[in-house]
């Protein structure tokens, strides 16, 4: 029989999220939804409006910038999600990544239509003559922008799986998302933002989480090969944190 731990835990090196940089950026994300939730209140958008209209109108470019945005269209989001989570589970033989970015998927998801439902701001092309609107009409309203607010949750979940190449691809693709809602004519720039905090207040949370889980995991392990000798399979140590280390050897 297959057991859980086959299954679950990470077959390869994880870089176990430290509680201090989950907790910054749980946090940060908080601050950046929070200013951007005042500043929507306070009503003094003209510059959300003006950095709307810069990113939005750029007809010269449209004949270039347009292919490459449906890349970031909630088919290609989908597609680039599904990839990159077969790579992960692929590459850790462990569907734990599966259950990080699902978490994070989700939590960020449902904070963003909360948000949503309260600040029930008009979309751009429903409300400012000559925004230029590049995609069907979407459904519900304008801040924050979700698909930004998964997205790097997601992103933010799975860093600790990906090799740093693949994960700065991830942050870059993210940014890429966010500027798409405003090329695209569905949200303003401080829609993103919103979005943006959402997600690394989601992401950060779940990060702290997964770093929880895996360092008691790990000291589970090192009692249970301390007590016998031999232990079940569990998350390789996180090398960058200093564990599982060779030891030097003693004098001879």
């Amino acid at each position: 029989m297959i057991s859980l731990n086959s299954w679950w835990w990470p077959k390869r090196p994880t870089r176990v999220p430290r509680p201090a940089t989950s907790w910054l950026v749980a946090c940060v994300g908080a601050a950046l939804f929070g200013v951007s939730a005042l500043v929507l209140k306070t009503g003094k958008l003209s510059w959300d409006e003006s950095l709307f209209r810069l990113l939005n109108q750029v007809p010269a470019a449209a004949a270039v910038l347009t292919p490459l945005s449906r890349l970031f269209l909630p088919g290609g989001v989908i597609v680039v999600v599904v990839l990159a989570v077969v790579y992960v589970v692929a590459r850790t033989r462990s569907v734990l990544p599966v259950a990080a970015g699902a978490a994070a998927a989700g939590l960020a998801w449902v904070l963003a239509h909360v948000a949503k439902a309260i600040a029930d701001r008009p979309r751009p092309y429903e409300v400012m003559a000559g925004a230029v609107l590049r995609q069907q009409p979407a459904h519900g309203t304008s801040f924050p922008s979700s698909h930004t607010a998964v997205t790097a949750a997601v992103v933010i979940a799975l860093v600790p799986f990906l090799a740093r190449p693949l994960a700065a691809a991830g942050i870059g693709y993210a940014v890429l998302v966010g500027w798409s809602r405003v090329y695209l004519g569905v949200h303003y720039p401080l829609d993103v933002l919103g979005g943006a905090g959402i997600g690394l207040a989601a992401g950060g949370v779940i990060s702290l989480a997964l770093g929880m889980l895996l360092r008691r995991a790990g000291r589970a392990e090192n009692l249970q090969d301390a007590a016998t000798g031999r232990g079940p399979p569990g998350p390789a140590p996180d090398r960058s944190a200093g564990q599982g280390q060779p030891r030097r050897p003693g004098p001879r």
